[in-house]
């Protein structure tokens, strides 16, 4: 599982080699699907104005990046339950004022 990918590009699960600004980096891609969970390790070697070895190492949740991104939230069934029985009780009481007859 070792992939040339280019700067920019998604990165695949396994080994990412990919071509950088002065130099080269290689990236380790892993997926847990149990915990939902992404892992990535960033090894970069610089080697232009000052020749520097980066080494990066980031953990995220895909589930909640995804609700952040868009703006969702988890609620509670028990919430959505209750709700949805207000909204009826709201109809019900509603009902002999509206134009149109559910």
């Amino acid at each position: 599982m070792i992939h040339y990918t280019k700067e920019g590009h998604h990165m695949k699960l396994g080994l990412n080699i990919r071509r950088t600004p002065g130099g080269f980096a290689a990236i380790w891609a892993w997926y847990d699907f149990a915990t939902h969970k992404a892992f990535s390790a960033r090894f970069r070697l610089r080697l232009h104005i000052k020749p520097r070895i980066l080494w990066s190492v980031e953990r995220f949740n895909v589930i909640d990046n995804y609700l952040a991104i868009n703006g969702f939230e988890l609620v509670y069934r028990e919430v959505l339950e209750d709700l949805n029985a207000t909204e009826a009780a709201v109809k019900r009481t509603n009902e002999p004022y509206a134009y149109i007859k559910p």
